[in-house]
């Protein structure tokens, strides 16, 4: 077949032209001859192709030639015109209707777009390489032309224009595939075109006179329905919208029925996806042409920027059915929300400001309320569609850096968010907009923690309890509950009193139960070590004496044992007993931590703590052997961000690197270093960057308020982390 299908291609370059003509007419013979089994044959290639990588032109390294949209799926188009009599290629599917008005030149754009990347991508690499990784994406740039622009790198100009072309090849290719039926249905390229009914798309025929007074009304047949618009229907659509509407009054009317749309989530995905295929959408929203194909230059995003937000409302809509198991904490929110107009018009426009580049959350409050107000928007909808635009990243900054046990964190979270239906709103922005990020960014413990900070915001705004003291003294009368009179509970006060009051907020009763045993277990070692297995992860604790550098050690010989920590408590008695919390989770993911693991904790950080195992050279030697190439190289920077006016207790440093092994070792002996001690860690990451949250406070038990100092610490990091 793949010889075959080279012979279809032939032509005459030179000698005889007499040769070459026979050889022709025989191939032409050869292309009339099973041409149903060539067309299948190639369809399949394409579908099997298309499932390899994921049927999404959206990849953050893709492949210029074998991806959804690429080259191939150009040269599949050129195939399928073999099959049919006569012309070949694409003007074959154009003289068949296959390819509709304007189709061809779009397609031979991108294909010529495409060959001049592919082209700059050999010669950079030196090689045959097509994959479009993220280090050449950025070695093409200047080569093709492009410069930043906007608040847009030039990089990420150099992809939208890509994502464009591939877009335009896949969703023709697609179009056709389905219109021969994957290959079922020969007919349109051979014999005498029929009218097909498709059960499974939406064909009705669009009344001129109709669609002038109510320009949406396909719209709404389709969010009635739910069924996809069937091919000929967006091509009339398409027609519609360039000849019959526009005119200002259309627009208007436009913008009047689109609102109405967005009353409820049923069906809205699918809506809004044709909308902005046939182009209503940016009549309606003329910003939102400038979205299409936008992609921000890193790893963590995985989708352009409109795709990002339709998945983002699809995640909202799949809230409907409460029946889901998976979805039914969000979902009971979901239910609760009075006017989901507000929630959905916040997701479709939440990343407009990114159209402006840098910033997008306070530019895009400001365009949506012009936005808005053109769609006849009610002031209070514009102005709560506004206001969670601008806030709609700090839920998900305080549930994955923050500890919400701390009263003056949760105190700063509230302040913002002002009540609890805007917390509602928040949440299920938050939530479908994180699980939209990429196919990988939504996790169990994303959920967990973005979960449990809405439980406890939601009960601080009800009880409005801002006295600290008041809530340490409740938590420590529950907590002792669960001990009997007399002589636990006499022991248990007297290791609550020894302890900061964030102990109280942050343990549970049985965890305290296993730190009382871990104290016993300490005496006459210089360790002791405990582990509770978590839904998500596991909880390792660790009792020992206070002493210079002690966080950093523990932070060592996990990593020396291939766990990421996930987040860490730290806390010292006053009689100088350390009992520091780490939940972890193994370097795969995957493997469970036994009591083997555990047994080989003990064993090294008793080795580290008497001196006859130098961590430092031991920890160099475990990032070495773990250390891989970097296949992809966005360039992370380096930042360190102080905050002193979230909390009343510790100042807080966010840190953002490169993940790599040992890094938060280096982290916490560089705090150390400068006498700070750490009360709280929280990780994170994001594709290759890691996002490091730490609770500081000096030697006193004091916030670091000297503008020197923190420039010091900052000037440390740096070096260390260089």
């Amino acid at each position: 077949m793949d010889a075959r299908t080279a012979l279809f291609e032939s032509r005459w370059i030179c000698g005889s032209q007499s040769i070459a003509g026979e050889a022709d007419r025989r191939i032409k013979k050869w292309r009339r001859k099973d041409r149903k089994a060539f067309l299948v044959r190639k369809i399949r290639d394409a579908t099997t192709r298309h499932q390899k990588y994921g049927n999404s032109y959206q990849l953050v390294e893709p492949n210029v030639k074998l991806s959804p949209g690429g080259l191939r799926d150009f040269q599949t188009l050129v195939w399928l015109g073999m099959v049919s009599n006569g012309d070949t290629g694409l003007a074959a599917l154009r003289r068949r209707r296959l390819l509709l008005q304007g189709e061809t030149e779009a397609l031979e754009r991108a294909y010529n777009f495409l060959l001049s990347v592919r082209v700059e991508l050999h010669i950079c690499s030196r090689s045959k390489q097509d994959q479009l990784t993220v280090r050449t994406q950025k070695l093409i740039t200047d080569r093709l032309g492009y410069r930043d622009k906007g608040g847009h790198l030039a990089v990420e100009l150099l992809m939208k224009d890509y994502y464009d072309h591939t877009r335009t090849i896949a969703r023709i290719t697609r179009d056709i595939i389905e219109e021969l039926d994957f290959g079922a249905n020969i007919s349109p390229l051979i014999g005498r075109r029929k009218p097909r009914k498709n059960k499974n798309r939406l064909t009705l025929r669009i009344n001129r006179r109709k669609i002038k007074e109510s320009p949406l009304y396909v719209f709404a047949k389709q969010k009635e329905i739910g069924l996809k618009l069937d091919r000929a229907v967006r091509r009339r659509l398409c027609e519609v919208l360039r000849t019959e509407l526009k005119g200002r009054t259309e627009r208007n009317r436009m913008r009047r029925d689109f609102r109405t749309l967005l009353s409820d989530g049923k069906n809205l995905t699918l809506v809004l996806r044709a909308m902005h295929e046939t182009g209503f959408l940016g009549v309606v929203i003329p910003e939102y042409n400038s979205l299409t194909s936008l992609k921000r230059y890193d790893l963590y995003h995985h989708y352009t920027v409109d795709e990002h937000s339709f998945q983002v409302i699809q995640n909202l809509e799949e809230l409907i059915d409460t029946r889901s198991r998976q979805n039914q904490t969000f979902a009971r929110i979901y239910s609760e929300v009075a006017d989901k107009e507000v929630l959905f018009l916040s997701a479709l426009l939440h990343d407009i400001g990114k159209i402006e580049g840098r910033g997008h959350a306070k530019k895009g409050a400001a365009l949506a309320q012009k936005i808005l107000k053109r769609l006849g928007a009610k002031p209070a909808q514009i102005r709560m569609v506004s206001y969670l635009i601008e806030i709609h990243l700090i839920m998900s900054h305080f549930s994955q850096r923050r500890d919400p046990t701390d009263i003056g964190m949760l105190q700063s979270f509230c302040s913002r968010v002002r009540s609890r239906p805007n917390l509602k709103l928040l949440c299920l922005l938050t939530y479908a907009d994180l699980k939209a990020t990429s196919p990988h960014a939504w996790t169990e413990w994303k959920r967990t923690l973005l979960w449990g900070l809405y439980l406890r915001a939601y009960l601080f705004m009800a009880k409005k309890e801002k006295k600290p003291e008041a809530v340490y003294k409740a938590r420590k009368r529950a907590i002792l509950s669960g001990f009997k009179p007399g002589p636990d509970r006499a022991r248990a006060l007297a290791h609550l009193d020894l302890l900061p009051g964030r102990y109280l907020l942050t343990m549970k009763r049985s965890q305290v139960r296993r730190h009382l045993a871990l104290i016993d277990a300490l005496e006459g070692k210089r360790a002791a070590v405990d582990r509770k297995q978590l839904r998500l992860a596991t909880e390792i604790s660790f009792c020992t004496h206070d002493k210079p550098y002690r966080l950093s050690q523990l932070c060592g010989v996990l990593t020396l044992n291939d766990l990421n920590i996930l987040f860490a408590n730290a806390f010292t008695r006053s009689d100088g007993i350390v009992v520091d919390v780490f939940d972890v989770v193994d370097i795969s993911g995957t493997t469970p931590i036994d009591e083997a693991r555990i047994e080989k904790i003990r064993t090294d950080l008793d080795s580290i703590l008497s001196g006859r195992l130098d961590l430092t050279v031991a920890l160099d030697r475990h990032v070495a052997k773990w250390q891989r190439a970097q296949r992809t190289k966005i360039p992370i920077p380096l930042k360190v961000e102080f905050h002193n006016d979230i909390s009343g207790e510790v100042t807080i440093a966010d840190i953002f690197a490169a993940d790599q092994p040992g890094l938060l070792f280096k982290i916490t002996r560089a705090l150390s270093d400068e006498g700070l001690t750490i009360h709280r860690a929280r990780i994170s990451t994001e594709a290759q960057r890691a996002i490091d949250s730490f609770d500081l406070q000096d030697k006193r038990g004091k916030k670091i308020t000297s503008v020197a100092r923190l420039k010091r610490i900052r000037s440390r990091l740096e070096r260390e982390l260089a």
